[in-house]
């Protein structure tokens, strides 16, 4: 009985141990490409040569210049071939996961509240089997058709077609936010009635901000993937290249003097770093979103 008791003490304290180090060993795995990164970022090109993995001789801070200044890519436009530089490529980004942000979060929360608090309509229980039916069932072979859509309705190659695109409720914030409005009380919206309020006040004046916590969380997540999304760029807005449509095609890049990988990796770098700084700034409402499970309200 002892030994019982004793095993499984043991046991108590040694699995909490063993989850630690994997979670220890799983967060340096992904440390360790962004230190590489930032690293060879700062070495000359015959340094990287010699010692891909080691520390920089000498920090060539003349990379980030040259990276911001001289990498570009080339588009076709309405008046020919242009050059596109980074700060270019930064401002449609800005512009594009800005817009896409709002839009796809507005989207999300009204019909997650519609679904979850006005469920005696048939309609609220149609569009909740919808997005999970969608979630559940891979669309294949969509692109060609979706792309004979897109041409039709006059939303290809623009800023504005991208988000109307991205103006979507089907995905996993719809069923975060869904948790979330079952979680607040409906007694909220019946006092603000009985003071005369309507449907569309309670909604975007009262229940909107109780969730706020899980809008601000979900908003960075979506701003962050938005930010980092270079397939609607080399699909539906190839002649309005974001960022991370051009670092992808920066590696391709052969005839200019920026064709250096360490100078390449100095791009990325640039490229990160509004990433880190938005993180840092929200990781309070970030991490005491996330619990077992998902993200609360």
């Amino acid at each position: 009985m002892r030994k019982n008791k004793i095993k499984k003490h043991f046991l108590r304290q040694i699995f909490p141990l063993i989850f630690f180090i994997l979670l220890l060993v799983y967060a340096i795995s992904l440390l360790v490409p962004f230190l590489w990164t930032l690293m060879s970022s700062l070495k000359s090109r015959l340094d990287f040569r010699m010692d891909p993995f080691g520390f920089p001789t000498k920090f060539e801070w003349e990379n980030y210049v040259k990276a911001f200044n001289g990498l570009y890519i080339q588009v076709a436009g309405g008046a020919g071939v242009r050059n596109v530089f980074m700060l270019e490529m930064f401002g449609y980004t800005v512009a594009y996961a800005v817009g896409a942000t709002i839009l796809s979060t507005l989207s999300h929360m009204v019909v997650a509240y519609i679904c979850a608090k006005y469920t005696r309509f048939k309609i609220t229980k149609v569009l909740y089997s919808i997005v999970i039916i969608t979630m559940i069932l891979p669309i294949v072979g969509s692109l060609p058709s979706e792309m004979q859509v897109v041409k039709a309705l006059g939303l290809y190659n623009n800023i504005l077609g991208a988000w109307i695109m991205k103006a979507s409720f089907l995905g996993m914030h719809f069923l975060m936010f869904y948790a979330t409005f079952k979680g607040i009380s409906w007694e909220y919206a019946e006092a603000a009635f009985m003071d005369g309020a309507s449907h569309a006040r309670v909604m975007f004046q009262i229940m909107f901000p109780l969730a706020k916590t899980t809008v601000a969380g979900l908003m960075l997540l979506s701003f962050i993937g938005f930010w980092n999304d270079y397939n609607m760029s080399m699909i539906y807005m190839p002649d309005i290249p974001t960022i991370a449509y051009g670092l992808f095609r920066f590696q391709f890049s052969t005839g200019q003097e920026t064709s250096s990988i360490t100078i390449q990796l100095a791009g990325c770098t640039i490229v990160m770093f509004p990433i880190f700084v938005l993180f840092l700034c929200f990781r309070k409402q970030l991490i005491g979103n996330i619990a077992i499970g998902g993200i609360k309200g």
